[in-house]
């Protein structure tokens, strides 16, 4: 259950790399337009470059950063004409909400294994054997909705 779960996890992994790649991008248009998000920008840019290394945990955790940066850059748009009616700026937005389209039936798969696992690691005598080849529970992924640029 273990590597099933961590099988099904590389292709949550896999959108999830294409994900980081086009915010980064999103980023540097939405940071052009407003000096205040600079420092967005260089986290994205921080968390692009260190991606591949990180752990599952550390990316499950980039998941919710993810949902804070999509926030800021819409936010931005709002009050930034310039920027909301930017071609870049609204392909970029276009693409990031097609991946969080799709991303779902990646995500949903897996969070049913690590469910899986999780109750199977919580029962008893599983639980023991579990503490002692050292399984933890998997944390799950949540998602977002995501507002369409149309709504800005």
């Amino acid at each position: 259950m273990q590597k099933k779960t961590d099988r099904s996890f590389q292709d949550v992994d896999r959108f999830m790399a294409v994900c980081v790649n086009l915010y980064g991008k999103w980023a540097e248009i939405v940071a052009a337009y407003d000096l205040n998000e600079q420092g967005m920008l260089a986290e994205i840019m921080t968390i692009r470059d260190t991606f591949a290394k990180m752990t599952v945990e550390e990316k499950l955790r980039v998941c919710g950063q993810l949902d804070t940066f999509y926030d800021r850059m819409t936010a931005s748009a709002v009050k930034c004409p310039r920027l909301r009616t930017s071609s870049m700026y609204i392909r970029l937005h276009a693409q990031v909400n097609e991946m969080i389209e799709q991303m779902p039936n990646a995500c949903s798969h897996y969070n049913e294994l690590a469910g899986q696992l999780n109750d199977e690691i919580s029962r008893f005598p599983a639980n023991m054997t579990a503490l002692l080849f050292g399984f933890e529970k998997k944390e799950l992924l949540t998602g977002s909705e995501k507002s369409d640029i149309s709504a800005i």
